[in-house]
């Protein structure tokens, strides 16, 4: 049998093609999923660093009010708690609903230009919690946006 000493060449270029393309492929999957990893947690990380900003303004605000008027909206009416009353009305355990503020909005400042980012924070019914009254739960919540893009 005679063999064919340019076609066992052509093979051989062939597999190493193959192998080295199998390697290339591994590395360039790990490489990509360590830099997807690596932007997912950098965006988590400041997500939460724009909501403790604004929580913190959040809770100057409470901090502000006497102990009436933060038992006052944070049992809220009907339709849940509040944020804050606006009105300045002497009867402190009560409040209009005209001067009901039920969200938030803090601004803050991109510290590498373009738009600013915005937090909202709103109170929600969470249906997954009981109350031990029987009552409904609620949990504040953040959104967070920067022009119109949702974060």
């Amino acid at each position: 049998m005679k063999l064919n000493k340019k076609g066992a060449a052509l093979m051989q270029v062939l597999l190493i093609t193959v192998i080295l393309a199998g390697i290339a492929t591994m590395l360039l999957r790990a490489s990509l999923s360590r830099t997807t990893s690596a932007r997912r947690t950098r965006r988590t990380v400041s997500a939460q660093v724009l909501i403790q900003t604004c929580m913190a303004e959040i809770n100057t605000l409470w901090s502000k009010k006497s102990p009436e008027a933060f038992r006052r909206d944070l049992e809220g009416d009907s339709s849940g708690p509040f944020m804050y009353c606006k009105g300045t009305g002497t009867d402190i355990t009560t409040c209009p609903s005209g001067d009901i503020v039920r969200d938030y909005t803090c601004t803050i400042d991109n510290p590498y230009g373009g738009e600013d980012y915005i937090v909202k924070a709103y109170f929600e019914k969470d249906n997954k919690a009981t109350a031990s009254s029987g009552g409904t739960m609620w949990q504040l919540v953040y959104e967070i946006t920067q022009g119109s893009e949702s974060l």
